[in-house]
């Protein structure tokens, strides 16, 4: 991913502050040197000379610490900015995947991309921005200042580092294994913590805790294994380089009395050459830490390019304005897996205004249909077609236009009614919204509340009621004016009260629409047009409820088991 113009030109100022920072930070120790060469013994100290070297240190400490200040501050908004677009870049491009990749993928670990791999990048770039390229920088500058006192020890100094970098490339390579699979079992916990969280109820009732615990404990398990080998192989490169750096110091010091013995090196520069050797040495000692945080952010930017190099939707740019009136499928065939066909050689023609019934036994595979009928998945063979039109030969916004869809479990945002109800149509006007509130039956219970359409929905929406929640979503349906409605098994959730009052506004909705809806009790079916029966993943008969009673097939016995 590539920086913005602005971020680009802040990356330049930050690498000038941190250019000035490392070189006024590397200068002190010369003028400390010059300061410590006026003292020459008791009563011979040239008190101008060393105010004046000590002055210019302290103007180095100060323009040092401004700069760094900046360095750091832009190095800050840099990481920061890259990572909100990264985040805003993969929440576009997640939107755009298909269905099936969603399906398919554990939601707690896309979900753990944002919150923490988005940190981990944050803290991994502004260490690169601000240590390591400091490190580069003071490494440099303090290697031209050793050379100027000393050429024979700076080549001492030197000799080691190909032996540091020796052993932090070896951990450094098996460390970036280690924090990528870190970061893809902390996505698998992420995923298994939402799924029990979300689903705690069931996990109660079915006295699952326990496995639930265990499920829980040997993802955490596995992920704090490899957490230890990850940080125990990243720290290694710190006491070796610290070794290499004591064993640099002994023979500094005994080079440095036979340079100043037989080649006149000052006491002060000698000083000033050890103090540059640390400098030289710390940036090593630090990058076992610093290699950690930016091994954690390569990773999770690794994770990020996973997602971000999946293949988006296929969709036509082709835009044709349909009414929605005639739904015909012809010859389709489809399968998730091409070993296991689900549905083949369906014919079906749907004329305006006709009810569809889908049933079947839980598992059926009866949303199957309203998959293929709003292209989440696309047919394997044949063709679904709206008036005529090929669906898959338009783009998908056309199709969903025709569409107002009321799902099984209810979903509102964090927001206020108001909001959730023009999700579908945000330029609906206000008249519209009450409306459709009327016809989905919730607007009495709206505006008793006591801020009415701009009471805030919390989040999960739990308080709001269940039913209240299905007539919220089932207004959000109505109010996009779509011709054809689909009801997804839109009353198995709720009380038998609740439901026998929403089947009465869906028995309203469906004199004006064309309708299509998946059926749990089989007595809302009875004046069906056309029901389709699923059975295992397969179409196995369809007809009306007369047709297919008379055969005393599957539908006959599923029809007679609920009464």
């Amino acid at each position: 991913m590539e920086l913005t113009k602005k971020d680009k030109f802040s990356l330049v100022l930050c690498i000038i502050a941190s250019f000035i920072s490392s070189l006024t930070l590397v200068m002190t120790p010369f003028y400390l040197g010059k300061a410590i060469d006026l003292m020459v013994g008791q009563g011979n100290v040239d008190m101008e000379g060393v105010f004046y070297y000590l002055s210019m240190t302290a103007v180095f400490y100060l323009i040092n610490f401004v700069a760094g200040w900046v360095s750091m501050l832009i190095a800050n908004n840099i990481s920061i900015n890259f990572v909100k677009e990264l985040r805003i870049k993969l929440q576009n491009h997640i939107s755009r995947l298909p269905i099936s990749y969603l399906d398919t993928h554990s939601h707690g670990n896309l979900q753990s991309l944002f919150a923490m791999d988005g940190e981990l990048i944050l803290d991994g770039l502004y260490q690169f921005l601000t240590q390591l390229l400091n490190g580069i920088f003071v490494v440099l500058i303090a290697s031209y200042f050793m050379f100027t006192i000393n050429v024979g020890m700076t080549f001492i100094v030197f000799a080691l580092v190909p032996l540091v970098f020796l052993t932090s490339h070896i951990v450094s390579k098996k460390s970036l294994r280690l924090f990528k699979k870190q970061q893809d079992l902390a996505g698998q916990l992420s995923g298994k913590s939402s799924e029990f969280i979300d689903n705690h109820v069931l996990v109660m009732t079915s006295n699952y805790q326990e496995e639930s615990i265990k499920e829980f404990v040997e993802i955490n398990e596995k992920l704090s294994d490899i957490g230890v080998r990850a940080q125990f192989l990243s720290a290694m490169t710190n006491p070796t380089t610290r070794v290499v750096n004591n064993l640099s110091y002994l023979l500094l010091g005994l080079t440095g009395a036979l340079s100043a013995m037989n080649y006149g090196l000052s006491i002060g520069m000698l000083t000033s050459f050890i103090s540059y050797s640390m400098m030289f040495s710390k940036p090593f000692n630090e990058f076992s830490a610093i290699v950690a945080q930016i091994q954690a952010g390569r990773a999770g930017y690794q994770r990020f390019q996973e997602v971000l190099e999946e293949p988006l939707e296929v969709d036509s740019e082709k835009h044709v304005e349909l009414k929605g009136d005639v739904v015909t499928f012809d010859d389709v065939a489809f399968s998730y897996n091409k070993n296991n066909p689900l549905i083949e050689n369906l014919n079906l023609q749907i004329e305006p205004l006709s009810k569809v019934a889908i049933v079947g036994p839980t598992g059926a595979g009866k949303s199957t249909l309203i998959n293929l009928l709003m292209r989440f998945y696309d047919v394997n063979k044949g063709t679904i077609a709206i008036d005529g039109v090929d669906t898959h030969s338009i783009a998908r916004s056309d199709t969903r236009n025709l569409m107002g869809i009321v799902l099984q479990d209810p979903w509102l945002f964090e927001g206020t009614i108001l909001d959730n109800i023009k999700y579908g149509k945000p330029d609906a006007s206000l008249e519209e919204v009450k409306e459709a509130t009327r016809q989905a039956g919730c607007y009495d219970y709206i505006m008793s509340l006591d801020h009415q359409f701009d009471t805030q929905v919390s989040l999960g929406s739990q308080n709001i009621s269940l039913g209240q929640k299905q007539m919220i979503t089932i207004a959000r349906a109505l109010i996009v004016d779509a011709p054809i409605i689909i009801l997804d098994e839109a009353t198995s959730s709720i009380d038998v009260v609740t439901e026998k009052r929403i089947q009465s506004i869906f028995t309203q909705i469906m004199k004006s629409h064309t309708s299509f809806f998946v059926a749990h009790r089989l007595s809302t079916v009875i004046d069906s047009d056309v029901i389709l029966v699923m059975k295992e993943g397969h179409l196995i008969e369809q007809g009306t409820h007369h047709e297919l009673m008379s055969l005393k097939g599957f539908y006959h016995d599923l029809y007679m088991s609920q009464f």
